[in-house]
């Protein structure tokens, strides 16, 4: 089975390309995807996606609509055994939310400082996706990497799976980077400092989901 290496999920490949149009299409076929920031993406370099949590469907849909490949953080209990081929052919990273996962820090560390981009869902779980609370690990992504955290807000994605008989909207709108000064390798990070940072990711990431729900004519249809 393909898995994707660490520099495959950098600068992509032919398998990782398949899928991601394979993604788009199957998208496409449930609503209307409208793209809205995509400029905001930075073309190189490592980035974090730091996006709200609505529906399983976040991850894939921003999986094939983006131009770069991402490693989302994925809950392990979605490895199931009709799942996880799937998501480590995407190449999705599993890991446990009941205590630090130090191995998939460390992956996600690596893919960074590759120059990679790394997708994490900082509420930790589904919910109404609105921010209220986030998880520290985007703050340290970002203070230990110096990887540009870009915000991402998914409105309308849980419609996909509840549809009726009109392919509903769905609006992903990326935010401007954030840049945090990178904590030298060998310096401890502090935990004071990443909590300051994820409450920051949060506040911008929480106000751009409301601006989701406002009109916004430069949507692209993606």
């Amino acid at each position: 089975m393909y898995e994707p290496t660490v520099v495959d999920r950098i600068v992509g490949s032919a398998p990782l390309r398949r899928r991601q149009a394979a993604a788009r299409v199957l998208a496409r076929g449930l609503g209307r995807v409208e793209i809205t920031g995509a400029q905001n993406l930075p073309s190189v370099g490592p980035v974090v996606l730091a996006v709200n949590h609505r529906d399983f469907l976040d991850g894939p849909l921003l999986f094939g609509f983006l131009p770069r490949p991402v490693s989302f953080l994925v809950k392990i209990e979605a490895f199931t055994p009709r799942a996880a081929p799937l998501l480590r052919t995407t190449g999705q990273v599993p890991v446990v939310r009941t205590r630090p996962d130090v191995a998939a820090v460390r992956f996600a560390v690596r893919v960074l400082r590759g120059g990679g981009v790394v997708g994490v869902f900082p509420e930790g779980a589904r919910g109404d996706g609105l921010v209220r609370t986030a998880r520290p690990g985007v703050g340290y992504f970002a203070l230990r990497t110096g990887a540009k955290v870009v915000p991402v807000a998914c409105h309308g994605t849980e419609s996909l799976t509840h549809r009726g008989l009109r392919r509903p909207r769905v609006r992903i709108l990326l935010g401007e980077p954030m840049q945090f000064p990178r904590i030298p390798e060998g310096q401890r990070v502090r935990r004071a400092d990443v909590l300051d940072a994820t409450e920051q990711i949060r506040a911008r990431l929480a106000t751009l989901v409301a601006e989701t729900s406002q009109p916004d004519d430069r949507a692209v249809a993606a």
